[in-house]
């Protein structure tokens, strides 16, 4: 970076304010937070260092508006931190009110090393070592307060707030705010918090593959905390205390919006539309309210009534639900004359992909779909048990179908994958407890012929294959060997490899884009269309995601039809691509402690029963696993050039 006045970044010093003679590096090879264009900054400040890009920058004011900054973050729980950043506030204040002296910067770098030796977590241990740079290598400006040659101007600033575990989540939750409320006892105020992102919080604390805790910096001292068990807490404590309501809109818009689709990202979008007052219709082709989440995700996983109480929350707020109501065909002037002034697309990915092998299409009893054998069973339709199934995929759904095949009675259930253990894609946690309940793995094999005779599935014939190269997707590409076929008899194939949505046919004249992958083509960050009011996200726009980045979607496509409506416009945020958040200058020593366990359904008694398979915490529990949060906030203000 060659724009760089003078850095101190990663503790790496780069100086070229004029006639330093400092043999420190001219040129800046760093990664900072990238801003809005519009908010190119004269300096920043943030976790890991300051920085500053133009000599006008004002380092004590922006000093000044940092350490408030993280004053709104500071917990008080071991008062170190307050206390200090306190003092630090009231020594500018004094120095600007004139009353300062040269013994005033010594005090504030004695407090600061103080303040980072003593503070029990990681943000009091690190968040003041950008403030102890701005004194050592600005201390002329600081002089110059003291002085009155200088005056303590109001700038404009700007500000964010984030962790390594927020930016790893689709939806960008507290997750250090939630976990301390926990940590406090304080349940309800914690599902509020969750909320204002994630309005499912009992689902996705039991579904989601939790890419917060693979970021967690605990991850590389003991164990990650376990964020989603914590937010299932939150949600369970409110449900055994009879679960609260939702607060809906006092007034009401004339606007009225359709959603197409009932799935997770149709429920966020519509709750968040209810809250700024827009009337919603959702239409949902299943007579289900839930998408995925509802036919997907067998009971074991996610029981029905705490998916059904959330549904029930967003309904009550005044959402206009019609199930058993597929919309055929979508055409913007057909809604409008409805009544409909913009229009979201959120169906699901429920129909299955092909694999690729000889016979498929034959229609053979004994061949069916992932989803579609996911969903008849979560309909309620009876499976009759037989001797042995195969599926073929190495994902969460195939882990879905086999686990509900061991409930069902088979008595031999077998996965095929193509890869290795190493590559398959579906959670550890999954395939331990399919491993436990019996469910047989082979890897790298691969089906190409479906067996049948009368119709009726016998077997399927496989093909070995080795790894190669890497592939597009990171992982090594599997390659078949030749003359390596085998056969495997069996009563009933269910491939399980991807899903793709099953769009509504879209008029010519509308033009919406449909990509070569089947998905509707949308703005990167409004989310419309090439038709104008016309909005989709969720598994028609990015294809099968997990469920919190389809309420993420919703949550985003709700501001963008707001601003559609009204004449706004998105505001573009600091995004931290490429910058490593898990480092923080200063991080003090932490005592091991492992994850608060929590118990699961003995494995007997798991066939023949869908009843729920992993427990929860009780709130002691809960509050003893939110202690190992570390609290890994970090902050960055920069000061604008206007």
């Amino acid at each position: 970076m060659d724009n760089v006045i003078f850095s101190s970044w990663n503790g790496k010093i780069v100086d070229n304010r004029k006639g330093k003679t400092s043999k420190a590096p001219k040129r800046a090879d760093i990664t900072l937070p990238k801003l809005p264009e519009e908010e190119k900054p004269l300096a920043l400040m943030g976790w890991n260092g300051l920085v500053v890009m133009n000599p006008e920058a004002d380092i004590v004011s922006l000093t000044l508006r940092y350490l408030k900054e993280i004053r709104k973050l500071s917990c008080g729980e071991c008062s170190v931190c307050m206390i200090g950043i306190d003092r630090l506030l009231d020594i500018i204040g004094e120095m600007a009110k004139g009353e300062g002296s040269k013994a005033d910067i010594a005090e504030m770098k004695a407090i600061i090393k103080q303040v980072c030796v003593n503070s029990k977590c990681g943000f009091g241990q690190s968040a003041l070592f950008p403030v102890l740079d701005s004194i050592k290598f600005y201390k002329s400006d600081f002089l110059a307060l003291i002085k009155g040659e200088k005056k303590l101007e109001d700038k404009d600033y700007s500000c964010t707030v984030t962790a390594p575990c927020m930016e790893a989540c689709p939806a960008r939750l507290d997750i250090p705010g939630y976990i301390e409320l926990i940590k406090n006892n304080k349940f309800k105020e914690s599902l509020d918090l969750i909320r204002e992102n994630c309005i499912l919080p009992g689902v996705v604390g039991r579904v989601c593959t939790h890419p917060c805790e693979d970021a967690c910096v605990r991850k590389d001292i003991d164990e990650p905390v376990s964020i989603r068990l914590l937010k299932r807490a939150a949600a369970d404590d409110d449900l055994q205390h009879g679960g609260s309501s939702l607060n809906g809109p006092q007034k009401e818009r004339e606007e009225r919006i359709a959603i197409i689709g009932a799935g997770p990202a149709g429920l966020a979008a519509a709750y968040n539309l209810r809250l700024m007052r827009y009337g919603v219709t959702i239409f949902e082709s299943l007579p289900h309210v839930g998408g995925m989440a509802a036919v997907g995700i067998p009971e074991y996983r996610l029981p029905r009534d705490i998916l059904n109480h959330e549904i029930d929350l967003i309904k009550r707020i005044g959402s206009e639900l019609k199930v058993n109501t597929k919309v055929e065909k979508l055409s913007l002037k057909d809604l409008k004359k409805k009544g409909y002034n913009a229009v979201f697309v959120a169906v699901g990915a429920h129909i299955g992909t092909k694999i690729g092998a000889e016979g498929e299409d034959k229609g053979y009893e004994g061949f069916v779909d992932g989803v579609e054998f996911l969903r008849n069973l979560n309909l309620g339709e009876k499976v009759k048990p037989q001797k042995k199934v195969i599926v073929i995929g190495g994902g969460n759904t195939a882990l879905d179908c086999a686990r509900s095949c061991v409930r069902i009675g088979f008595n031999d259930v077998e996965i095929i994958y193509r890869r290795s253990r190493v590559e398959m894609p579906a959670s550890d946690e999954e395939i331990e407890e399919a491993e436990k309940e019996g469910v047989k793995f082979n890897y790298l094999m691969t089906p190409v012929k479906i067996l049948a005779k009368d119709g009726k599935v016998t077997g399927v014939e496989c093909i070995k294959m080795k790894l190669g190269k890497p592939d597009e997707s990171g992982r090594r590409r599997p390659v078949p060997i030749k003359g390596s076929e085998f056969t495997i008899d069996t009563d009933l194939i269910i491939p399980a490899i991807g899903q793709r949505s099953e769009l509504p046919v879209i008029p010519d004249k509308e033009k919406i884009e449909i990509t070569k992958w089947g998905t509707i083509k949308v703005d990167p960050i409004t989310y419309m269309t090439d038709v104008e009011g016309v909005f989709a996200g969720g598994d028609c726009v990015t294809g099968p995601a997990i469920v919190i980045d389809a309420l993420n979607t919703g949550n985003k496509v709700a501001k963008s039809i707001d601003c559609y409506l009204q004449g706004g416009s998105l505001a573009r945020g600091i995004t931290f691509e490429g910058v490593d958040l898990k480092k923080q200058m200063g991080r003090g020593f932490t005592v091991k402690a492992p994850a608060q366990g929590v118990g699961f359904l003995d494995v007997k008694e798991r066939a023949g029963s869908f009843e729920e398979v992993e427990g929860g915490y009780i709130s002691m529990e809960a509050m003893s696993e939110a202690q190992r949060c570390l609290r890994c906030y970090r902050v960055v203000v920069w000061e604008k050039a206007i």
